[in-house]
């Protein structure tokens, strides 16, 4: 089988890389083969794929029971562990995800965070505030 490099050209179908776990789909001929750097990937043939689909499909339906169940349990253990005197570490146990958590927290950067006195930031920003007055004025 042909292998091919992240970045290359390739052709219509599903790629899986050999060296780590990463499937990529191409949507038409003459598309580069987006993936993870460094990645070698291998097409995998047509017949594989219809092949193989349905018994992926069907592991899942029969896993998501069991992972409604781990979730429920997995929560309730988190309360119980609050509840059991873990109030200082329950941190720890608690999922969630906050993408914009860092991006409101503007208090770490001003007065002593990464970037601060950074005299070529200052500049940058200097020019900044120089090209939005000019362009008020023009």
């Amino acid at each position: 089988m042909k292998r091919y490099e992240t970045g290359e050209t390739a052709t219509y179908g599903i790629y899986i890389a050999r060296n780590m776990f990463d499937v990529r789909f191409v949507g038409a001929d003459g598309e580069a083969l987006e993936g993870r750097k460094g990645g070698s990937y291998m097409r995998l043939p047509t017949w594989l794929v219809v092949a193989v689909g349905p018994a992926l499909g069907g592991m899942f339906v029969m896993a998501f029971p069991l992972l409604v169940i781990a979730t429920i349990f997995g929560t309730l253990g988190v309360g119980l562990f609050r509840k059991l005197g873990g109030q200082r570490h329950a941190y720890v146990a608690r999922s969630g995800w906050q993408p914009a958590a860092a991006y409101f927290k503007h208090d770490q950067t001003e007065g002593g965070g990464e970037g601060a006195g950074d005299p070529e930031m200052a500049q940058l920003e200097t020019e900044v505030a120089e090209r939005a007055e000019a362009e008020k004025q023009g």
